[in-house]
């Protein structure tokens, strides 16, 4: 059986010997030979650690389904799938790469034959793009899809500080960041922004079903010795995971795992689920039967819309539907989410809503 892989041109392609790549995973070449043959399969703990070294995500790297680029350059370039948005009154097109949505099968490519359009961008659609990492956010995006037929939603993974980033370098309509409410108003604090509150659900450790680390119960890090899978920098998860190590008094280079990073909190779940590792913090929401998820805190996913986006359609149309009941009642079976407050804005006064 073979495991087709992007491992060898990408290696070549960042300009790494065999040797360098398989020290910097922690295996021998000879394993890494086998891998980029694509005679045996690694393990999710490496996998990671691969995509890592070439920065990619595992998807890429091992996913046929996700086009992963056999031969790159301008070739790949060529066959680049973009959405094109119209943000405060300029044309913004961005890699579908970063989408957590599948991309459409039906893109229709432009005049030049570089550029694969996910649809044509003639005025008449009203494509709105949303940057997080929150699940929600993918489940607010298909409904809009569903329900506009002149509005098109594109999520976008995005950390906490990379969400807030594009809404400032204006390459995305809404932002979303989960946290406190005075978190978020430090983020928004003299800018021409509005908050919206989209769920309120938990943020927790997940470990395997059997907890065989003990994890939580009767042990920490410095006890447990647990392999982590961590998630990126300027993620929520990722600060819950470095004031747990300051608690216990432990360096990040303590820890094996730490700088492995996964690109969503469902990597974080399949990480711990598949024996890549033995612990790491996702949202509720990503959590399956084949783990135990352990709360450490509540807190509320914001949407942080600038004001010169508020009359855009696709805007206007995410805005409805966060008072809409039927979609309301399915995001709170989707998390768990707690929907008490979906939709409603900060109000001025300091930790209140309206």
């Amino acid at each position: 059986m073979k495991f087709p892989n992007a491992v060898k041109p990408l290696r070549e392609l960042a300009g790494m010997s065999r040797s360098e790549l398989a020290r910097r995973v922690g295996i021998t070449p000879q394993a890494l030979g086998l891998i980029e043959q694509g005679k045996v399969s690694p393990s999710t703990h490496i996998a990671l650690r691969l995509a890592k070294a070439l920065c990619t995500t595992v998807e890429s790297l091992f996913d046929p389904e996700q086009g992963a680029p056999l031969d790159l350059g301008a070739d790949r370039l060529r066959r680049e799938r973009l959405a094109l948005a119209e943000i405060a009154g300029v044309r913004v097109a961005r890699s579908l790469v970063d989408s957590a949505q599948p991309v459409p099968s039906d893109g229709l490519r432009d005049e030049s034959g570089r550029t694969d359009w996910m649809t044509p961008f003639d005025g008449k659609m009203a494509r709105v793009f949303l940057s997080g990492c929150d699940p929600a956010l993918s489940l607010l995006a298909a409904w809009v899809n569903r329900l506009s037929r002149a509005c098109e939603a594109v999520h976008f993974l995005a950390t906490n500080r990379d969400a807030i980033a594009e809404l400032e370098s204006g390459t995305t309509h809404i932002a979303s960041v989960h946290g406190t409410l005075d978190e978020v108003r430090a983020l928004a604090k003299g800018k021409e922004w509005d908050i919206v509150s989209l769920a309120r659900s938990r943020m927790g450790w997940v470990v395997s079903r059997h907890n065989p680390k003990r994890w939580q119960v009767e042990a920490g890090f410095r006890d447990a010795h647990p392999r982590l899978v961590n998630r990126p920098s300027g993620a929520g998860a990722r600060a819950l995971v470095d004031e747990a190590l300051r608690r216990e008094g432990v360096s990040p280079e303590e820890v094996d795992g730490y700088d492995i990073e996964a690109k969503t909190h469902h990597e974080v779940v399949r990480a711990v689920a598949f024996g890549g590792a033995d612990v790491g913090i996702a949202h509720e929401a990503a959590a399956t039967e084949e783990v135990a998820f352990l709360p450490i805190r509540e807190e509320t996913t914001w949407l942080v819309i600038p004001r010169a986006n508020e009359n855009h359609p696709g805007v206007q149309q995410v805005l409805l539907l966060l008072q809409s009941d039927r979609f309301r009642r399915d995001l709170a079976a989707y998390g768990p989410y707690d929907v008490a407050l979906t939709g409603a804005p900060v109000s001025a006064e300091p930790n209140r809503l309206t």
